[in-house]
């Protein structure tokens, strides 16, 4: 007997399958590095077809909102086609894209029907590989329910894909526009949907089934709101950073905006079967941790010293692109240093480690406007992403510790949605800042150090949050895995103070 219950356990906490690894790691890098090769690619695609900067901002701004949009519709997709079909076919469907456009490329100039379907070909790459980063996340949970050791080491490899694939998208992409054209920007994304479909084949890998989601499909309507909801954002977001944040018709796009998000959010909390569950935040700890993930994108933008170091520094563009691939490489660091805290359990000191690194990276920007050597602007971004590389893996371990397999798709959708709305969002609200604070003070230099301040406080205020989450027990730190929890992986009942 004790033989046979030996053999389960150690059946139960048999080592991850390495193409489990290898897609836990492409799914998120897919994402960041397409939105690094446009990035890295923007003067080039602007030239190629005769955009200027508002229009290649809005191209940036397409893959962004299909990715939002993969996130939002994600549940649904997964309840009609699977998650095995749905992540195989999205590898496959951005291979191709990315290889006809390469193939067409070249022999593309610029023009309104050429210039319409770069957009869409934006959107909908957006679209397809921001569907394997929640995917991923919930494959990653639930085959490694039994073994916590190794679902902290995955969950490090996975958020450590985020930085790697904008770092690889912008120094191999950059290197080749130079050498060839615009069209191989997008080298290292297609290289990445090659590897993550190749391994999404391998039979032996746990997806979410439909069984795991939900059975019923949610109305027409409630989808329909919530894409609305998006769309709404995306205008106002998109609108205020071409032209006004405070014309009127921005400020009305942003009603609009408050309104169809408390429209959507009602209906998800009253509908019986919502279009994205809000059954994970029953689980105790998952609606702090998710707080916590998305006040931390605020403030952690990466985008507002940037255009001060080159708006009022004139910073080289060279010297920016270098200092940033170091940050990044500093992130990939946390990562790792995070992987080996959560192996200790050590989730209170990773937690105080990553706020601290982060204040005091975001702290050195405030000094750029005296201060812009390389090594001291590239140090302050590397700690910022030191601190980032920590917090991000254990605010998705905490998130997802206690939560029963048949939520954690659910879960994953609304933390990777924590994630990228988080980013979206904050370059918004401290676009608008920035515009309100030039109209006040008439000064562009006392303008950046304003946002510069505000990003830190809003950094100091989010680490005050956590604390006092964690002293309170709605951020639990300690160390309970889903199958320890609930063993039957049966929906958990609501956890006191989980709300």
């Amino acid at each position: 007997m004790h033989r046979a219950m030996s053999g389960r356990l150690a059946a139960a906490r048999r080592r991850p399958r390495a193409a489990l690894w290898i897609a836990v790691f492409t799914g998120p890098a897919l994402r960041t590095a397409l939105l690094g090769g446009l990035l890295v690619g923007e003067a080039a695609i602007g030239s190629a077809f005769a955009l200027n900067g508002g229009e290649l901002a809005i191209l940036v701004e397409c893959s962004i909102f299909g990715g939002l949009l993969a996130v939002v519709l994600l549940p649904t997709l997964t309840k009609v086609l699977g998650a095995r079909v749905l992540a195989i076919g999205a590898a496959w469907a951005t291979i191709l894209f990315l290889a006809a456009g390469m193939v067409f490329a070249s022999r593309v100039s610029g023009g309104g029907f050429a210039t319409i379907v770069l957009f869409a070909a934006a959107l909908l790459l957006g679209f397809f590989v921001a569907l394997l980063s929640p995917i991923t996340q919930a494959m990653l949970n639930k085959a490694t329910a039994a073994d916590d050791d190794a679902r902290h080491s995955l969950q490090s490899v996975w958020s450590a894909g985020l930085p790697a694939g904008f770092i690889a998208a912008s120094v191999v992409g950059g290197v080749l526009v130079e050498w060839t054209g615009w069209w191989t920007a997008l080298a290292v994304p297609l290289a990445l949907a090659i590897v993550a479909a190749l391994a999404l084949l391998d039979s032996g890998l746990d997806h979410p089934d439909a069984s795991e989601v939900e059975a019923m499909q949610s109305s027409a309507s409630e989808v329909a709101i919530l894409v609305l909801a998006l769309v709404a954002f995306e205008v106002w977001s998109t609108w205020g950073s071409l032209a006004s944040w405070l014309e009127p018709g921005v400020l009305l796009a942003l009603l609009a905006t408050v309104a169809m998000g408390a429209l959507a959010l009602g209906r998800l909390r009253h509908s019986e079967n919502p279009a994205i569950s809000l059954a994970p935040y029953s689980v105790g700890g998952f609606a702090a941790a998710t707080l916590i993930l998305l006040l931390y994108q605020l403030p952690t933008t990466a985008e507002f010293e940037v255009l001060l170091l080159t708006e009022l520094r004139h910073v080289p563009a060279e010297t920016i692109g270098n200092r940033t691939a170091i940050g990044n490489a500093g992130q990939v660091v946390g990562t790792i240093l995070a992987a080996g805290l959560l192996f200790q359990r050590r989730f209170r000191l990773a937690l105080v480690a990553g706020f601290g690194l982060t204040i005091v990276g975001l702290a050195g920007y405030v000094a750029y406007p005296w201060f812009d050597g390389f090594a001291y602007i590239a140090a302050t971004r590397t700690i910022t992403g030191l601190g980032g590389g920590l917090l991000t893996p254990v605010l998705f371990v905490l998130a997802l510790n206690r939560m029963p397999v048949p939520m954690q798709l659910a879960a994953g959708t609304w933390l990777v949605l924590a994630n990228i709305g988080g980013v979206e969002l904050g370059l918004a609200l401290f676009d608008a800042v920035l515009e309100i604070s030039t109209n006040v003070t008439g000064s562009d230099l006392a303008a950046y150090l304003t946002v510069e301040i505000a990003q830190l406080a809003v950094c100091v205020v989010t680490a005050v949050i956590a604390l006092v989450l964690v002293k309170t027990g709605r951020l639990d730190v300690r160390d309970v895995s889903p199958s320890a929890g609930n063993p039957t992986g049966d929906p958990a009942s609501p956890t006191p103070g989980a709300r």
